[in-house]
């Protein structure tokens, strides 16, 4: 029996009381043309030309699809690199596009900022991407800046994003919306942003918090993770779940992959994987959630005790529908919170003490006609009656008779029986 209880606290909780979400803007392909520049001219050093080139550009993306089978030529490439210090990771930091590439005039409540004091670049499970979070922009904004998103676009976050295609990018982004404490995970979805469009993001959330008798429970009995709790390997469901798919994956594929250390997944200390180990990575990926409700069945994951959930809704216009002219490589992307109130809930548990002392006292009057009054007589009655039985024991002793046993002879006994009668009057002697 589950010993909590979740009832709604409030229908009308001020969204100006929750912190807004972490955004989240990936580049699909990984790779940025530019940047590609020392390592195409190093492979053409070494004998490789630019149709080979480009199709080991290209294997950086499609490493994740199903199925892929790359030219040998490609393998040789990777080990190549490999073996001159370029690592995946280290290839995955060169040449991914800058943020102040990627991103540009932002705004905050109809104020223009630096991007770079609201995006900062950050390694993801899908690759390098550009984050925006309140706790780094509140780092670095002005003191007067009001953290408070609203309903209105004129109170919401804008920015610009470069969709350019180029002879390496396929021409779209990934955009994710989540809580700031929490990270991408294989579990989400994003919002696909297309080149020369408006995106207008509402988002949905309510609220969850718990009472401190909620987290004095253990978290086997509560089912959540307290703010009090020792940390474990991730503090959200979905990043749980997560690494309960990695730690199959790793497993058989036998290495690392996101920088994802051993600790952390609860594996064996396996190497960091190669571009060539991303292969099995990947496609052990699809095959392993496949079997979602297995891994369920083999471990549970927790969400938090108190928690925010976002859920968003993206309403798309092209753009020859905008007053304001997008440009064709560009896209604008507005999120703000669709409603000024949600539903905020509260997790209790079934019976304080106090609740179980009441309870229990109503019963008892109800059915017996008693109260706590009752029972303090009925206690003192017990030790009166207790008390009263060990006096008792104590004053009653028990004696012993002192009996002297003689063995007589016959005659003795004869002169005896003889000798027992004595007249009361000695004159009749």
């Amino acid at each position: 029996m589950d010993p909590t209880l979740t009832v709604v606290e409030t229908t009308h909780y001020s969204t100006s009381n929750i912190p807004f979400p972490a955004l989240t803007i990936c580049d699909t392909q990984i790779v940025y043309g530019p940047a590609t520049n020392n390592i195409t001219n190093l492979l053409i050093l070494r004998g490789y030309n630019e149709t080979e080139v480009e199709e080991f550009y290209g294997s950086f993306s499609k490493v994740k699809l199903k199925d892929y089978s790359p030219e040998p030529f490609v393998r040789k490439i990777h080990s190549l690199l490999d073996d001159l210090g370029y690592s995946w990771e280290i290839m995955l930091a060169q040449l991914r596009k800058p943020c102040e590439e990627l991103i540009n005039d932002c705004t905050w409540r109809s104020k223009l900022h630096n991007c770079s004091t609201m995006f900062r670049s950050v390694f993801t499970i899908v690759g390098y991407c550009c984050q925006f979070d309140i706790p780094y922009f509140r780092a670095h904004a002005g003191k007067s800046t009001n953290y408070v998103s609203g309903v209105e676009i004129t109170e919401a976050l804008n920015v610009m994003v470069d969709v350019q295609k180029d002879s390496l990018a396929s021409g779209y982004l990934s955009l994710y919306v989540y809580d700031h404490q929490d990270e991408i995970t294989l579990l989400d979805s994003p919002i696909t942003l297309t080149p020369g469009a408006y995106f207008d993001v509402n988002v949905y959330l309510w609220a969850i918090d718990s009472s401190p008798f909620v987290a004095a429970l253990p978290m086997s009995v509560r089912k959540c993770i307290a703010a009090s709790d020792e940390r474990v390997s991730a503090a959200f469901y979905q990043g749980c779940m997560s690494h309960l798919i990695l730690r199959r994956v790793v497993n058989h594929c036998r290495c690392l992959p996101f920088q994802f250390k051993a600790k952390t997944l609860g594996v064996e200390d396996f190497p960091s994987c190669t571009w060539e180990r991303l292969l099995c990575i990947y496609q052990m990926i699809e095959k392993t959630e496949v079997d979602i409700r297995g891994i369920i069945a083999d471990s549970e994951c927790y969400q938090r005790c108190d928690y925010v959930q976002y859920e968003t809704e993206v309403e798309f216009i092209k753009n020859h529908r905008l007053s304001t002219v997008v440009n064709e490589t560009s896209s604008r992307v507005s999120v703000h919170f669709a409603d000024t109130t949600c539903m905020k809930y509260r997790r209790e548990v079934l019976y304080t003490w106090d609740q179980m002392l009441a309870n229990l006292g109503g019963i008892f009057g109800l059915c017996l006609g008693g109260s706590i009054i009752s029972l303090l007589e009925i206690v003192w009655f017990l030790l009166d009656l207790l008390q009263a039985s060990v006096k008792s024991l104590r004053k009653t002793t028990v004696t012993t008779p002192n009996t002297n046993i003689y063995h007589l002879r016959k005659k003795e006994i004869i002169r005896r029986k003889l000798t027992a009668f004595e007249p009361r009057l000695k004159f009749l002697n």
